[in-house]
């Protein structure tokens, strides 16, 4: 049988989930799970600056394969404003869509893709960039299951 949730129950479990998308880790402090915490903040943090200084590719949308690159755009944003900033700090701004191929020819944003995926460590960078993301989507998962009881 499923058992309701009580408002408290999910007012918790949102801000923990709101607040370890916002900084990995820190849902679990919320929680009481200062260990956790502490691992889990070292951890996606260390994950995701080695990605950024390897190259690796933050995924924009492309419409000529939209699943993929929905799947892979929402991954880097998974890792919360670490994918914002490490956005605006490699393509000027948080871009999430590949401009039209008009635009493309003279793009910027073209410019630092294409450089940064000739680089020798961009696909162990990306990899990582995805791990810290994915890494974050069970972390939020597992805020989840600690604030409604059914883990500890």
């Amino acid at each position: 049988m499923i058992e309701r949730m009580s408002w408290t129950k999910f007012k918790r479990s949102l801000i923990s989930m709101i607040l370890t998308w916002l900084i990995p880790g820190i849902g679990h402090l919320y929680l009481g799970k200062k260990g956790r915490a502490v691992v889990f903040f070292i951890v996606v943090h260390l994950t995701f600056i080695l990605g950024f200084v390897a190259d690796g590719r933050f995924f924009l949308v492309d419409q000529r394969q939209p699943f993929m690159s929905y799947l892979q755009t929402a991954t880097n944003m998974a890792a919360g404003p670490l994918d914002i900033v490490g956005r605006v700090y490699v393509y000027g701004s948080p871009a999430y869509f590949l401009p039209g191929e008009e635009e493309a020819r003279s793009s910027f944003l073209m410019t630092r893709m294409r450089e940064r995926m000739k680089s020798q460590g961009s696909a162990y960078g990306t990899a990582y960039l995805l791990t810290a993301g994915l890494m974050n989507l069970l972390l939020m998962l597992d805020v989840f299951d600690i604030s409604i009881g059914r883990k500890e």
